[in-house]
């Protein structure tokens, strides 16, 4: 293992300081704590003002390790996060067991003890529990509260003390937000009073067809404020990550998208600005953003006349304000296959690392290739670089880590090293003068008594917006809450913001007029009151004031029972979420019925959901049957309370299960020969009991040729001691082929058997 003078000189410079000092406390940080509330830092750049940071480290601890302390319990796919003397991560919760689930956890950030930790849990999801935590947790110092995006989608504001979740939106339920088996979970961003989050989204009524969208929430309540999208039907999940600057004297989210390509919007409106179209599939290294440039890279197939060429990275300048904002190619290089890792931007040169890890360093003006495809490490690349005290830190998927110094003519791996039976997939963070390096297996923290670091705040990497009396004409009309769920006869009040061309707040005059366009609700002033017969339906909202419009959107949904025969309807009920794209209404058998069908793409595994999310202790059951293609049969399910009976044609079972990627989780199968063309019905119920110290789901199904009599006894019985408390109802289909018929769909509440 090379070692620097450098290295030398600062252990030695750190010894003689301790000896002529009176008796000390270590601090290693500056007066003012220095946080790293963002996955990528306060900069939301890979960098921070610091020194005296180690270059070499030991993980087995010991005199001269630099190790301070280590948790061998505690490792993830997840960049953790710092704020006020408090590390957050994601974890999974008693992994490999009937309760398994996922938790945040807040450990002291100097002596790694475990302060608080948070659990829930993860349903209808296809993410295994080895990918929990794909996404990072972002600390708001503002608010003091923590965000973070589950496996299944369910987003949540925890308090930072004391890890009460604050409030908490089942996205995938009431959005149609996707989690796959990848893991591909977004990052959240805050920005002022908005934390916003993204995600493949497959909604309702106009929203339906699958879109890579972002969506705004009060960081405090959880109250919907925006609702944007991007391109309808991206090939890819994306796990990219927002940055915001201020270019042009704008404010800016800059992100890559599932679509492949980078977009900017802005942040307080949602409204898109640019786009710009890197590749042929979605996008998962996060742009780096520095002044008005961003570099963005991938590992797929190139746009246009490069389409058979693998991989690329582009610099772009932003440049212009409001609908003249554009983004131009400085320079584009091929065939740089860096699809995982971010890069950091040090003194006009761009150092990336490439899937094979390999450094390439460009001259960030013009593209030029001051070094390509210099091995450093033999390993993949997943993680970001860090650059602190003049070194950029890199750790691999093989566990392998690397401290790197930049050089007139390259970089000098200063020290470097190899964990076994580790791997590193998130990336490294500094904060208060600590490094933290958090592998699969163990979160190591690393620094020692010379570490000193500047309190840096990203609302200060934003720069300074144009002022707003330069423009005080109103160019768009924000309705807020932009979605609602509301049941017949109930209100909504709602707020109105307005905003100049460049997306600056200004103060909302009088003069609003709304209107409603669906016919299942009236509006007075900015009051709307859902009809007292509407039923399963959907209303736009719309606000004007002068020129400027702005929509708002709401589900209307009564309360149970629900019956669905498709008998007048021409489409699948509009409130539907994630039902109408790939849904139609067929005739089957002389009769209407809903068909799930196999001519639209990626639509192999599909979900939708009927109501809201605080229905608990119910019943649905439906007609079902399924079609035979190409030798195939397709599965057929019901959900209830985030549980699914799912009726499989090729295994030629009837399941229960509530986390399909999970193993061990709650779950139960039987035997049940079935065949195409015919109809059977089936039955899902779930109860809540108490069972100490906490309540138990009961969750039976049963599954019978729907021509004779329903049996008495249940097919299969689950005690759930980990439960879903409440969730929406909604349909289960897995097929790549064959079409699956449903009919006679019942929801009602549970009655005494």
């Amino acid at each position: 293992m090379t070692r620097s003078i450098l290295h030398c000189s600062s252990r030695l410079k750190a010894a003689l300081s301790s000896l002529l000092m009176v008796p000390m406390l270590w601090l290693g940080v500056s007066a003012d704590a220095a946080d790293w509330p963002y996955w990528r830092g306060p900069n939301m750049d890979g960098t921070a003002e610091v020194t005296g940071l180690p270059d070499d480290w030991d993980p087995k601890g010991g005199e001269g390790s630099n190790l301070l302390w280590k948790r061998d319990d505690i490792g993830s796919f997840c960049t953790p996060v710092v704020m006020d003397g408090r590390l957050y991560s994601i974890q999974r919760h008693l992994p490999d067991t009937e309760r398994e689930g996922e938790k945040v956890v807040c450990l002291d950030a100097k002596t790694g003890e475990t302060i608080w930790e948070n659990s829930y849990n993860v349903w209808l999801s296809d993410v295994p529990g080895e990918r929990v935590g794909w996404t990072s947790v972002v600390a708001d110092p503002d608010s003091g509260n923590v965000y973070v995006l589950g496996a299944c989608d369910i987003f949540q504001c925890m308090d930072g003390k004391t890890g009460e979740t604050l409030w908490k939106v089942p996205l995938h339920e009431q959005f149609g937000m996707l989690s796959t088996y990848g893991g591909r979970t977004n990052f959240p961003i805050v920005h002022e009073d908005l934390v916003i989050i993204s995600g493949i989204i497959i909604n309702w009524g106009e929203y339906a067809k699958p879109n890579h969208r972002m969506l705004a929430l009060d960081k405090r309540t959880g109250e919907f404020v925006w609702f944007s999208g991007t391109r309808d039907l991206p090939y890819d999940t994306s796990y990219s990550a927002p940055s915001i600057a201020t270019i042009d004297g704008q404010r800016q989210l800059i992100m890559g998208f599932g679509d492949g390509q980078v977009w900017g919007i802005q942040p307080r409106t949602g409204k898109q600005l640019w786009k710009y179209e890197l590749s042929m599939r979605g996008l998962f290294a996060a742009p780096l953003v520095v002044g008005d440039k961003v570099f963005c890279s991938h590992n797929e197939e190139n746009v246009g006349e490069s389409a058979n060429v693998m991989g690329a990275v582009a610099g772009l300048k932003i440049s212009g304000s409001g609908d003249q904002t554009q983004a131009t190619e400085l320079w584009k290089q091929f065939e740089v296959v860096a699809g995982f890792s971010e890069p950091v931007l040090v003194d006009g040169r761009l150092y990336l690392v490439d899937d094979r890890c390999k450094m390439w360093i460009f001259d960030a003006e013009t593209g030029e290739a001051i070094v390509e495809q210099e091995r450093f490490a033999d390993s993949r690349q997943k993680s970001a670089l860090l650059y602190a005290d003049g070194k950029i830190y890199v750790t691999t998927e093989n566990g392998r880590w690397s401290v790197v110094k930049p050089t007139e003519d390259g970089f000098e791996v200063v020290n470097d090293g190899r964990l076994r039976s580790e791997g590193f997939v998130a990336s490294p963070i500094v904060a208060d003068g600590r490094l933290y390096f958090q592998g699969t297996r163990n979160l190591y923290c690393i620094s020692n008594e010379s570490a000193r670091q500047t309190d840096q705040r990203m609302s200060d990497a934003y720069g300074e917006e144009t002022p707003v009396s330069e423009d005080t004409e109103i160019a768009q009309v924000q309705i807020v809450p932009v979605e609602a769920v509301i049941q017949p006869g109930e209100t909504i009040e709602y707020k109105v913001n307005v905003f100049n061309a460049i997306g600056q707040k200004l103060e909302t005059p009088d003069g609003v007029t709304f209107r409603v366009e669906g016919g299942a609700a009236s509006i007075d002033g900015n009051t709307l009151t859902a009809a007292a017969d509407a039923a399963h339906t959907g209303v736009q909202v719309v606000a004007q004031l002068g020129e400027a419009t702005g929509t708002a959107r709401v589900r209307v949904i009564p309360p149970l029972p629900w019956k669905f025969t498709f008998d007048d309807l021409n489409d699948p009920p509009l409130s539907w979420v994630g039902a109408r794209y790939r849904h139609v209404i067929r005739e089957i058998d002389g009769s209407p019925a809903l068909t799930k069908i196999s001519t639209i793409p990626k639509g192999a595994r599909s979900r939708a959901w009927m109501g809201p999310s605080d229905l608990a202790e119910y019943t649905i059951s439906a007609d079902v049957r399924g079609a035979r293609a190409l030798g195939a049969l397709p599965d057929i399910g019901l959900t209830a309370h985030g549980y699914v009976l799912d009726l499989m044609g090729e295994a030629q079972q009837v399941q229960i299960r509530t986390w399909a990627a999970s193993e061990e989780r709650s779950s139960a199968v039987a035997e049940f020969p079935w065949s195409e063309d015919q109809w059977y019905r089936m039955k899902l119920r779930v109860d809540l009991g108490s069972q100490a110290p906490a309540q138990v789901a009961v969750v039976r199904g049963k599954v019978w040729p729907r021509d004779q009599q329903e049996p008495k006894e249940w097919t299969l019985t689950v005690r759930d001691e980990s439960p879903n408390l409440s969730a929406s109802p909604g349909l289960y289909g897995n097929a790549k082929v064959a079409e699956i018929y449903l009919d006679n769909i019942e929801v009602v509440e549970n009655t005494d058997e």
